[in-house]
């Protein structure tokens, strides 16, 4: 079904193709047409599309980092969709494993001032897409964290802990000017290619978890999917984004360990179980010392 409705899309706007291939990822339905297009068809999940079209229209040019460009967008069968041009480049996934010490230093680095060109600009509040009252969103994180990790399979300690836990640090989050942000940095999200022999960022897509908010934010999807436990690809992070080194310190560790906490899609059993498979019986205090170690 979903493929017929990719072919009508594509005689819609008159796009020609030799392949037309599903690609089986994300909550979404998504097919490559040749190497030049991709068709992303939303299902009613969380404003995706509305928050997707919203945030590549304002991160072009912002990025530094290639994003996708809308070629077209549309609505059928109940389900809107946006063509968008194919980036160059393999998912970071697929290669990381190979990628030498000094070139994983420079994507990581790459990164950070990727995201410092993104939050330069002020937020987007008027899209109201994007604009989901951070404060408001933070207190619905709040409440809703010990239903969510015990959802998630979370030990009986963290949900114990977590109301007095995040109460002790939400002061931490003071008012700040808010940006736009991806939402959810990772290596699926992320590609890369080799020029001149080494590897590098040279793309970046999937916004539909974009939203306004504390800058900070953004660093919890890399944080914990590509630089979990490892202090000096942390600290490389942090330092290309603008940090110095006196800030790189306890009270930053506690605010991103809060934000991980509070993130849209938080797993803190699963972000342990990457860690090695006894942290999911660490305490919170533990875990936040495990994850970040740029301190």
């Amino acid at each position: 079904m979903w493929r017929q409705i990719a072919t009508i899309i594509c005689e819609r706007h008159q796009i020609s193709y030799d392949t037309l291939q599903r690609v089986r990822q994300g909550e979404n339905i998504i097919f490559f047409v040749d190497d030049r297009f991709v068709i992303k068809i939303f299902l009613p999940l969380r404003d995706g599309f509305a928050r997707e079209k919203a945030a590549l229209e304002f991160a072009d040019g912002k990025f530094g980092i290639d994003v996708p460009k809308i070629i077209h967008i549309g609505e059928i069968e109940g389900a809107s969709y946006i063509v968008m041009t194919q980036l160059v480049g393999v998912p970071a996934k697929d290669v990381w494993a190979s990628v030498e010490t000094r070139e994983r230093t420079e994507i990581i680095s790459r990164l950070g001032t990727a995201l410092k060109s993104l939050h330069l600009y002020s937020a987007p509040v008027s899209e109201t897409a994007l604009n989901r009252d951070w404060q408001k969103f933070i207190e619905r994180q709040a409440q809703r964290s010990v239903e969510r990790q015990r959802d998630c399979g979370a030990n009986p300690e963290w949900l114990e802990s977590l109301p007095n836990y995040i109460a002790a640090r939400l002061e931490l989050l003071t008012e700040d000017k808010l940006v736009m942000l991806h939402g959810d940095v990772h290596f699926g999200n992320m590609l890369l290619s080799q020029q001149s022999g080494r590897w590098q960022i040279s793309g970046l897509f999937d916004f539909g978890d974009s939203m306004c908010g504390f800058h900070e934010y953004d660093f919890v999807a890399p944080g914990v999917l590509m630089v979990q436990g490892n202090r000096e690809l942390q600290r490389v992070l942090l330092s290309a984004y603008g940090y110095r080194d006196t800030q790189l310190g306890s009270n930053l560790r506690a605010r991103l360990m809060l934000l991980t906490v509070l993130y849209e899609c938080s797993d803190l059993r699963k972000y342990a179980l990457r860690l090695k498979p006894e942290a999911i019986n660490l305490t919170l205090d533990e875990l936040e010392r495990t994850i970040w170690t740029f301190v």
